[in-house]
């Protein structure tokens, strides 16, 4: 290792609610064309209108059967108190007068009714029977920083300020995204520099494979139908796992994400979920985000639709059958448009003996822009793969496996990956990680070992190391031809390395403590990095992307969260830092942020909720892996983008379950944050809308 601590410390922030527990037509000459709408399609229209029509339907309930339904209409009949008569005698004794004893006769028969009424509502309730769940094959430990692990439930995705799945990942400290403009463009996140290959999407253990570079456009992926959102962060990988939402209760719900703002700025999103269709249950998801973007004039959506079914055999497992279909559309000038993207996928869940889980799986996913596409129309792109999971798990101990084999070029022919640790109290968890990959003739392998103590007197230290070598998906055969038919002047030959090489090498070292003490938290880590080269993004946002060179690069990193002792409590001061001794390819030499939070929840039944924050994310100018023009080709210089600086406002409350909520973004409206040289991104907005979960 080589280079020494450099940078300051400054705040970079903990976000609030990040780390959390818990057809085309056809026309032929003399054919009329002719318009044919594909089921989906139909979807995506029919969906917002039947759930428009639930609502209103819920607001024209006649008054009558609204009085029937507990905890709406008041107080039930048989609240009449019985008090002392005339007499100063209680009722009821023996010397109660004929009035008494009528009213005490008219108390006993409300109260006989109320328990008629009690009974049958209990045997109507006794007709509900919960879904059967399948048993979930959970990934490794639960969210720590020490371990570099960070989730979001239900809940948490409820009160977040992302709408989508870009956004709430860039909260974790020491990610950021990579944009290529508003919504709609491409955008990726990235973590340590990693680079092509190293970012991966996983979705109920399928690995969602790029199709069009070295890393996943996360423009492609929806929110809604999300039930919870893991990511782990480590200095050669950035994983991301999706969990599909299915029903947990006997009733069906409905969730609604509706909002609008600035620059043309509308979002509708919906989940429906069904616990009895079929003898099984049924999810329904759909996105739509629109913006006209910057300057009203580049108009951008993000919109998809995702199903679920699955039905149970008995107890111990049973069948699912997913499918997401998502289609971001941009009118920037110089950027793919009009592909869509469809991922399914058919899987057999089997408890197979106590702590023991096994799955199947089989799916494909495929890329198309129609026939008459001038790149992608004539291009086979779609990729199979073949899965088997399982996990076992006694005591504090696991272990778990996952064996895939996938078809297709620019992909690897399989991949195994073995993980197991458990936790020894009080002392410490331990756990581990082999990843194997073969690419045509070759095998790779890297691995990961961390390990954190349990807290002793508020304190802990946590360690992480990890080695080896991965290969990056891109087009293979189908890059050079893909890259002759984009626009513009024909791109600089690679200096560094030709061809590109598929595969890289990494070692990270993290290592540090946190502390605990009355509310108060504090982390901190050295960190230590070392990269033999770094891959492109390999996406439309970098087309000139060369393999930079990597190197050696010493950091460390730090996060605080304290409260605020203020009259009214809730408040707190959050702030997280990154910071290196030299800068690499999409690793800025610092990247902070901080945040005065707020949240407050009020009410006895706890009904009523409020979270707000007003932060600051900032990071340092970052070299790009693509050339600047008319350099030495002995000796390349990268482009480097400026700083890029974001004040931010984010308001919600929740009245049992409504959210209301609205955010500000750029408040500042700095107007030279670019990820990308070129790629305008708005100055600043204001979005606000309403999430709304709603039993049926």
């Amino acid at each position: 290792m080589k280079g020494r601590l450099g940078g300051f410390l400054s705040l970079r922030a903990h976000q609030a609610g990040a780390f959390c527990v818990g057809a085309p037509a056809t026309t032929t000459v003399g054919v009329p064309a002719r318009t044919t709408i594909s089921l989906l399609t139909a979807a995506l229209f029919a969906v917002p209108w039947a759930l428009t029509a639930v609502i209103l339907s819920a607001a024209f309930i006649p008054s009558a059967v609204v009085a029937q339904i507990p905890g709406i209409a008041g107080p039930p009949p048989d609240t009449v108190l019985a008090e002392a008569d005339s007499t100063g005698r209680a009722p009821g004794l023996a010397e109660a007068d004929s009035t008494a004893i009528l009213a005490d006769s008219s108390v006993i028969l409300a109260d006989s009714s109320a328990i008629l009424a009690d009974s049958l509502e209990i045997l109507a309730d006794s007709g509900k029977v919960a879904p059967k769940i399948l048993p979930v094959i959970s990934s490794g430990p639960g969210p720590s920083y020490g371990l570099a692990v960070w989730s979001w439930d239900r809940a948490a995705l409820l009160s977040t300020r992302a709408v989508t799945l870009a956004e709430l990942v860039a909260l974790i400290p020491g990610v950021i995204t990579l944009k290529g403009g508003d919504y709609g463009t491409p955008v990726t996140v990235m973590s340590f520099g990693a680079g092509g290959g190293r970012v991966r999407v996983f979705w109920d253990g399928f690995e969602w494979i790029p199709l069009e570079g070295g890393v996943p456009d996360l423009a492609r992926i929806g929110l809604a139908g999300l039930d919870e959102v893991r990511v782990e962060r480590h200095p050669g990988e950035l994983r991301i796992e999706l969990r599909t939402r299915e029903p947990t209760s006997p009733d069906p719900a409905t969730l609604i994400h509706v909002g609008t703002g600035d620059l043309g700025t509308n979002l509708l999103s919906g989940v429906f979920v069904h616990p009895n269709v079929f003898k099984g249950s049924f999810t329904l998801a759909f996105d739509r985000l629109e913006t006209r973007g910057p300057g009203l004039a580049a108009g951008g959506t993000l919109s998809g639709i995702a199903l679920r079914y699955s039905i149970a055999r008995g107890d111990r497992g049973g069948f699912v059958a997913e499918m997401r279909r998502f289609a971001p559309r941009t009118e920037v000038a110089g950027l793919v448009t009009g592909l869509t993207r469809n991922d399914w996928n058919v899987r057999a869940r089997w408890r197979l003996a106590e702590g023991l889980i096994g799955e199947g799986y089989w799916g494909a996913s495929s890329l198309s822009g129609g026939p008459k596409d001038p790149i992608y129309g004539g291009l086979d792109t779609r990729r199979t793969q073949l899965g088997l999971r399982t996990k076992y798990t006694v005591g504090n101990l696991w272990a778990q496996g996952t064996a895939r084999k996938f078809s297709g070029h620019g992909v690897p022919g399989a991949n195994l990956e073995l993980a197991a640790g458990g936790a020894r109290a009080p002392f410490a968890s331990l756990d581990g990680s082999l990843r194997v990959e073969r690419w045509v003739d070759q095998y790779v392998t890297s691995w990961r070992v961390r390990l954190e103590t349990v807290p002793r007197w508020g304190f802990s230290l946590f360690a992480s190391y990890e080695d080896g070598e991965t290969g990056a998906p891109f087009v293979s055969e189908y890059e050079a031809y893909l890259r002759s038919l984009r626009l513009g002047p024909p791109l600089q030959p690679d200096p560094v390395e030709r061809p590109r090489p598929r595969f890289t090498n990494r070692t990270g070292i993290r290592a540090g403590g946190r502390l605990s003490w009355r509310g108060i938290y504090l982390s901190g880590a050295w960190l230590s990095l070392e990269a033999d080269s770094i891959r492109p993004l390999g996406l439309v946002l970098d087309p000139g992307g060369i393999s930079s060179p990597g190197g050696d690069r010493m950091g460390f990193e730090a996060t605080a969260s304290i409260p605020i002792p203020f009259p009214w409590q809730g408040f707190t001061l959050e702030g997280a830092v990154q910071a290196w001794d030299e800068d690499l390819p999409y690793l800025p030499r610092r990247l902070w942020d901080g945040a005065l939070t707020y949240h407050g929840i009020f009410k006895e039944s706890r009904n009523l909720e409020l979270w707000g924050g007003l932060g600051l994310t900032r990071r340092d100018p970052m070299p790009l892996g693509i050339l600047e023009p008319g350099g030495d080709p002995a000796v390349p210089d990268l482009i480097v983008v400026r700083r890029s600086e974001e004040w931010y406002v984010h308001i919600q409350v929740r009245i049992v379950t409504l959210n209301i909520f609205v955010r500000w973004e750029n408040v500042r409206r700095k107007s030279d944050n670019i990820d990308f040289p070129d790629r305008q991104q708005p100055q600043t907005r204001t979005l606000y809308g309403v999430r709304w979960t709603m039993n049926n």
